[in-house]
């Protein structure tokens, strides 16, 4: 009879417990500045489309090109309007927002 190693199966609940969201799936946010916002998933394919369309010819992630895509698909603030660069340069926590919102599309980390 072949062992289960305990560090595989702890790694596979942890994996069933962090499933990825899915399209339409909304989670709500709020900022250290008490500034709110709405995450809603553009679904699976989406997704990957954003992660791969902000890469370079080399394969390097560019910031700007996912920031953009999470700004136009994924984040809005509380009352449903869109969110830009613009928007976190008045009101702060342009990282906190973006490390969230790609935390839940992608669910990493």
């Amino acid at each position: 009879m072949k062992k289960r190693h305990i560090t595989n199966h702890l790694k596979r609940k942890e994996w069933e417990r962090k499933q990825m969201a899915k399209k339409g799936e909304q989670q709500s946010f709020e900022t250290k500045n008490k500034e709110k916002y709405t995450f809603q998933h553009p679904g699976l394919r989406e997704a990957i489309r954003m992660r791969d369309q902000s890469k370079n010819e080399h394969g390097v992630q560019q910031g700007e090109k996912l920031y953009e895509s999470l700004m136009e698909h994924v984040v809005f603030k509380e009352d449903g309007t869109k969110v830009n660069f613009e928007h976190f340069e008045e009101v702060g926590g342009f990282t906190e927002v973006m490390s969230a919102a790609v935390k839940f599309t992608f669910q990493e980390g």
